[in-house]
């Protein structure tokens, strides 16, 4: 018997926390002084890893709510960026988490 889209998701974000490299994030928040909120702490590697969750849930959430022509979908927020690919479904067909640096995008005719 199949799982469960619960159930697969769940498994995509185990597989992603067990295999992202969380402390390679908190020692470069920690090398820039880069800080969360208003007390700007560096988070620890426990709150980076509960940030990832929310972010892979809300990118979940989002996309099985999204339009319907979409198919690609972020959450993003201090540096960790979920992406969803679903399928015309609806369901959920990877998902990706990332630290971003930097980032730049130009899309303009010159």
């Amino acid at each position: 018997m199949g799982r469960s889209p619960y159930e697969q998701e769940t498994k995509m974000i185990e597989e992603i926390l067990d295999n992202f490299d969380f402390h390679k994030c908190w020692n470069v928040m920690m090398s820039l002084q880069w800080g969360w909120g208003f007390q700007n702490e560096i988070p620890d590697v426990n709150r980076l890893k509960k940030s990832a969750i929310e972010r892979l849930r809300g990118v979940i959430d989002y996309a099985k709510k999204g339009e319907s022509s979409k198919l690609t979908y972020y959450s993003s927020s201090g540096g960790l960026k979920a992406t969803a690919w679903i399928n015309r479904y609806r369901q959920i067909e990877g998902l990706q988490l990332e630290f971003v640096l930097t980032d730049w995008t130009s899309e303009g005719d010159y």
